[in-house]
């Protein structure tokens, strides 16, 4: 060992080397913008550091900018973009600086297949059960109907939509909405929807904020009672 170079812990940006393999950047940046590839990877990235298996990530599309090298609303334009080639779930807010809610589509639509760049690439000396990140869809590690985000979840949540935002639906919008159930608690969602609906406010993008200012008001009612707890003592 030189320089103690074995010991170095310094932090590093990874991501499935099989995507740079699966033609997936080039058809990114010619499909949609020249900054494309670099935007999906920077999330692919960020999911990688944050979540053993892919699940959804909560930022800033102004910190995914910055991260690129972009302007904010460049980056948020590819960010639906990317969600229109179905490579992103996506809540993006209005304003780059809040907080969007990110998950890569998994399968994840590549033009070369996974079993392909398995086989003619350097992934054809991993052991078979190696499953290639975002290839297939990942089993859930809890049961589907009682985990939060579960299908009994999310078709609640579409009702609470239908009865106060309204009756248009498509894929976007129920991925939306998933991601919604999978982030707040229940109970917050319905008290969110409810004073939404008794204020006649048809946006989910209000709801999602006042979610989001629900969840920090809580937080710090808990910060402030354990600090009365540690100045009793």
């Amino acid at each position: 060992m030189r320089n103690g170079i074995l010991g170095f812990s310094e932090p590093m940006a990874s991501s499935p080397l099989w995507l740079a393999y699966s033609g997936l950047p080039a058809w990114l940046n010619s499909k949609i913008h020249r900054h494309a590839w670099l935007v999906f990877k920077t999330v692919v990235e960020i999911d990688c550091a944050l979540n053993a298996r892919p699940a959804t990530v909560e930022i800033a599309p102004a910190e995914i900018a910055e991260r690129c090298g972009l302007a904010p609303d460049a980056t948020m334009k590819t960010l639906e973009a990317l969600r229109r080639k179905k490579c992103l779930a996506l809540f993006l807010p209005e304003h780059p600086e809040e907080r969007a809610l990110i998950e890569v589509k998994t399968p994840l639509p590549t033009p070369r297949a996974a079993e392909e760049v398995r086989a003619q690439f350097p992934f054809n000396r991993l052991d078979p059960a190696v499953r290639l990140r975002y290839a297939s869809a990942s089993e859930p590690e809890t049961d589907k109907g009682t985990a939060r985000g579960g299908k009994k979840d999310l078709e609640r949540v579409i009702d609470l939509y239908f009865n106060t935002v309204g009756f248009k639906m498509n894929s976007f919008i129920l991925d939306e909405l998933r991601l919604v159930c999978q982030r707040f608690p229940r109970s917050d969602v319905e008290k969110t929807f409810a004073r939404a609906r008794k204020n006649d406010i048809r946006s989910l993008g209000w709801i999602v904020r006042e979610l989001y200012r629900l969840g920090r008001r809580r937080d710090t009612g808990d910060d402030r009672k354990t600090a009365g707890k540690g100045r009793r003592k």
